[in-house]
């Protein structure tokens, strides 16, 4: 997995806590919507994993993160074997981070 910086200059910087949440990402301008989860998610980050057994190499592109219906634009940072980090354009509120992650929490 990714691992976001550790800076100290950063205010963002949280601990990643396993989550599973039931998400889409949305490529804007392949006009593709992937099914999947979110594996992690911080304020400024999450790993999203796509449903289908091949990852495809990305980074860059722009795209949306949908959780629950609200979507969260966000630029793919990096892909790995788990899925693909995104950076999101504005930091999400800590307390919808807390209430997803909470509700959503797993011990992996």
């Amino acid at each position: 997995m990714l691992d976001r910086p550790n800076s100290a200059s950063s205010d963002l910087t949280i601990t990643k806590r396993p989550c599973c949440i039931i998400a889409e990402l949305a490529l804007d301008v392949h006009d593709v919507v992937l099914d999947g989860v979110v594996r992690w998610l911080v304020l400024d980050r999450a790993l999203f994993r796509e449903a289908t057994r091949f990852i495809l190499k990305r980074k860059g592109d722009a795209v949306r993160l949908r959780i629950l219906g609200e979507d969260y634009p966000a630029v793919i940072t990096g892909t790995t074997a788990e899925g693909y980090e995104l950076r999101f354009d504005k930091p999400l509120d800590p307390d919808v981070v807390d209430d997803l992650v909470s509700r959503h929490l797993t011990d992996e």
